[in-house]
C-alpha cells in the first residue's frame, strides 16, 4: 500500500502519522483503526488479574469517542484515537480531575465533539454541553446548570485545538487565541454567579483552568454522585434506591472529593465493601458482548493464540477481528464504535438498562457463539474451541470422578447464581451418565480415560459427555448473568 509510514509488518505504527494527502484518512489509516479495534480486544483477552482494562472500558463508555466519526473528519485519527484510548487506561485509577481536563485537550476529542472547529464568534457547544450532560454533572435527579452556562463555557474552550493533521506524530493541542472568544463569560448561580473575565492575547489559554477549579468548586458533590452512581451502575446494579443512595453512593461521593478526585480508593472501598460480595448483588446484571465474549473464553481458557510463525501476527489479528466483528454485527457493542456521546444504553437507559443488550436476534446470536466455541472453528489457522477435559481438569481428581461434585463446581465457576437440585440432578442424568441414572456410569468413562488417555473410545465418551454438559449450562440465562 502507498505510504505506509515505513512501518513495516509486526512493527507497531502508534508512534507514526501517515503524511500523504488524501481526502479524510485513505486506506492505511483505516487499516490502522481496525488493528486497534483487534487489538483492543487482545488486551482484554490476555489482560492479568488487573482492574485495568475493565476500568478502561468503563471510561471509555463514560466519556467516549466513536473512532469512525473521527475517522469521518480528520487524517490520522487512528493514532488519535489510539493516544485517547491510552489516556483513559493510563488513567484508570488516577485522578477524575486531571483526566476529564485531559480529555478536553486531546485531539481526538476535539474532534468528535467539535471543538476543533469552534471559533470566536460562533464557539462550537457540543463539548461544553456533553461536559455537563453527561460527563460530570448530570440531569438527574436535578440540573445544576443552565442553557447560558453552557454558552459561557463553550466560550471557555474557544481557542483549543490542533494545528494540523498530516503533521509528525504526535499530533498535539495548543490555543490560539485567534479562534478565542473574547467577552466574559458569565455563569449561573450553580455556578455562584461567577464571572470569568475575559483574557486577551495568549493569557485567554488561563480560562480553562479557572473553569475546571470552577466547575470542580461549585459542583463538588454533585459531581460526585454523579460520577458514583455511573461507577455503581456499571459495577453492581442499575437500581439504586434511597437505602443504596444513603449508604453507599453518598459515603463514596464524600471518599472522593476527599481523596481529591483520586479513584483508586473509591474503588477500593467499593470492592471490599460487604456490600459488592452482597449474594443480593450477584446474577444482577445482564453480561455486555465484551463480557460475554473475553468472559467465556478467559472462564474457559479458549486458546486464540495462533502457532508462532511468518503469519503469527497477520493471524492473530484476524482471530481478533473476529470477535470485534461478531461483538459489532451481532450483539451490539464494537470496540471503539460507541452509538453516541451517551454511551450503550445498557448503563444509563431507563428502566431497561442492562436488559437492552438481550433482544429477539443477540439472544440467538449469544447461543450461536456458544454452540461455535462448543463445535470449534478456524480464524487465522488457529482452531478456537473450548477443550473439555482440560477445562475439568482444574478440579481435583476427586471431584471429576463424582458427578454430582463436578456439576457443583462447574456451576459454581461457570454461573453466579446456584441452580436448582432438580435441575441439576437431571442433567447430570442427561449429560455425564449418558441416559443411566447411576454415577458410576460416569466415574467409570472418567476413570477409563485417565488410565488409557490415548484410547479413542475413552476419549470420545468423555469429551462428549463434557461437551453435553457444558452445552447445556452455557446455554442457561444464567449464564448471561453476572
Amino acid at each position: 500500500l502507498p505510504d505506509s509510514g515505513g512501518i513495516l509488518l509486526g512493527e507497531s505504527w502508534t508512534s507514526n502519522n501517515l503524511t500523504y494527502v488524501n481526502t479524510n484518512d485513505g486506506t492505511n489509516n483505516t487499516l490502522r483503526q481496525n488493528s486497534l479495534t483487534s487489538w483492543s480486544w487482545g488486551l482484554c483477552i490476555q489482560d492479568g488479574t488487573t482492574i485495568r482494562e475493565k476500568m478502561m472500558q468503563f471510561w471509555y463508555h463514560f466519556i467516549p469517542v466513536n473512532f469512525d466519526d473521527v475517522r469521518s473528519q480528520q487524517r490520522n485519527s487512528a493514532t488519535m484515537c489510539n493516544d485517547y484510548m491510552n489516556l483513559l487506561r493510563n488513567n484508570a485509577l488516577g485522578n477524575f480531575k486531571t483526566l476529564i481536563k485531559d480529555v478536553a485537550k486531546t485531539p481526538a476529542m476535539l474532534v468528535y465533539l467539535g471543538n476543533q472547529y469552534s471559533t470566536a464568534t460562533v464557539p462550537n457547544e457540543n463539548f461544553a454541553r456533553e461536559l455537563m450532560e453527561l460527563f460530570t454533572i448530570g440531569k438527574v435527579p436535578t440540573q445544576n446548570y443552565t442553557e447560558n452556562d453552557v454558552i459561557a463555557a463553550s466560550k471557555v474552550f474557544s481557542g483549543w485545538r490542533v494545528s494540523g493533521f498530516s503533521t509528525a506524530y504526535p499530533l498535539v493541542s495548543a490555543f490560539n487565541s485567534g479562534y478565542h472568544n473574547q467577552a466574559d463569560k458569565t455563569f449561573s448561580l450553580n455556578f455562584g454567579n461567577t464571572i470569568i473575565y475575559n483574557q486577551t492575547g495568549a493569557n485567554g489559554a488561563n480560562e480553562f483552568d479557572i473553569f475546571f477549579d470552577l466547575l470542580f468548586t461549585q459542583q463538588q458533590d454533585t459531581i460526585a454522585k454523579y460520577l458514583c452512581r455511573r461507577i455503581y451502575r456499571y459495577f453492581i446494579y442499575y437500581d439504586i434506591d434511597a437505602n443504596i443512595e444513603a449508604n453507599v453512593i453518598v459515603p463514596l461521593a464524600a471518599l472522593l472529593v476527599a481523596n481529591n478526585w483520586q479513584m483508586a480508593p473509591v474503588m477500593s472501598t467499593l470492592f471490599k465493601s460487604e456490600h459488592f460480595f452482597d449474594m443480593a448483588n450477584r446474577g444482577v446484571m445482564i453480561k455486555s458482548p465484551v463480557d460475554f465474549i473475553t468472559g467465556t473464553l478467559r472462564t474457559l481458557n479458549i486458546n486464540t493464540t495462533p502457532a508462532s510463525g511468518a503469519t503469527q501476527v497477520v493471524n492473530q489479528y484476524t482471530v481478533w477481528n473476529y470477535f470485534q466483528s461478531y461483538g459489532l454485527n451481532n450483539l451490539e457493542q464494537g470496540m471503539g464504535l460507541v452509538p453516541n456521546v451517551s454511551g450503550w444504553k445498557a448503563y444509563y437507559q431507563e428502566p431497561a438498562f442492562y436488559q437492552n443488550w438481550i433482544n429477539s436476534n443477540t439472544i440467538q446470536q449469544r447461543a450461536t457463539l456458544i454452540t461455535n466455541f462448543i463445535n470449534g472453528f478456524t480464524r487465522g489457522s488457529t482452531s478456537i474451541k473450548i477443550d473439555p477435559i482440560a477445562f475439568v481438569q482444574q478440579f481435583p481428581d476427586t471431584t471429576i470422578q463424582d458427578p454430582d461434585l463436578l456439576i457443583d463446581s462447574i456451576v459454581q465457576y461457570l454461573l453466579s447464581v446456584d441452580l436448582a437440585a432438580s435441575f441439576k440432578s437431571d442433567t447430570k442424568i442427561q449429560t455425564l451418565l449418558g441416559g443411566q441414572v447411576t454415577n458410576n456410569y460416569w466415574t467409570t468413562a472418567w476413570n477409563n480415560y485417565t488410565s488409557a488417555p490415548t484410547n479413542t473410545s475413552y476419549l470420545n465418551i468423555v469429551k462428549t459427555r463434557l461437551n453435553s454438559l457444558l452445552t447445556t449450562l452455557l446455554q442457561l440465562a444464567e449464564y448471561q448473568l453476572m
